[in-house]
């Protein structure tokens, strides 16, 4: 009978031997662990971003490449449209529109209120408003009829609240827009189906 030679293993190199058999799977799972977590968080950013906690619509806008910071601004296009409507751009506009911004977590230095801050002080223009349309009606021809209207409600919601913000102010009684605001709201209304 022969005998077996004898291997000393501490508990250290058997672990030590063990992930060396297994890491190459173990990356893999680990960065797709690493994705997935990169993945919810885009996720919950653009949910942030644009105010809806509908997470197949934000996913189907993932699917598009939407970013939180690119929609973000183009969402707030509409609004920089209502705010200079009239020609003028009204401080409580210019706030109300940058509160917006930080509600939808964009920051200074962050791309999109660097746009959005663009628009702000340079105002909107006619191929700007044309980009935008157009953009809009191709995020809308993915989605289902409940995930358009839950965008155009919240889209719209945002744009008459910008449209009333100096009418709040001044305490105007009846209608708190005036007629190019009313016609730039009509236009961003019918985008929609």
């Amino acid at each position: 009978m022969t005998e077996q030679p004898h291997h000393q293993f501490n508990e250290s190199d058997f672990q030590h031997m063990l992930d060396s058999m297994f890491a190459a799977e173990n990356e893999e799972l680990l960065a797709k662990l690493r994705e997935q977590i990169k993945h919810d968080q885009e996720l919950e950013e653009l949910s942030k971003a644009i105010g809806i906690d509908d997470k197949s619509l934000v996913q189907s806008l993932m699917d598009l490449g939407i970013t939180a910071h690119s929609m973000a601004a183009l969402t707030m296009y509409p609004m920089v449209c209502v705010a200079y409507a009239d020609g003028v751009l009204n401080l409580e506009e210019r706030d109300l529109i940058m509160k917006m911004a930080k509600e939808w977590n964009m920051k200074p230095g962050d791309p999109g209120f660097e746009v959005l801050n663009h628009w702000l002080v340079d105002g909107p223009t006619k191929d700007g408003f044309a980009v935008w349309k157009k953009y809009i009606q191709a995020v809308i021809a993915q989605m289902t009829p409940q995930q358009v209207a839950d965008l155009k409600l919240s889209i719209l919601n945002r744009s008459n609240a910008v449209a009333t913000a100096v009418g709040d102010v001044l305490g105007r009684f009846g209608n708190r827009t005036n007629k190019a605001e009313d016609a730039c709201l009509a236009e961003i209304k019918s985008v929609f189906p």
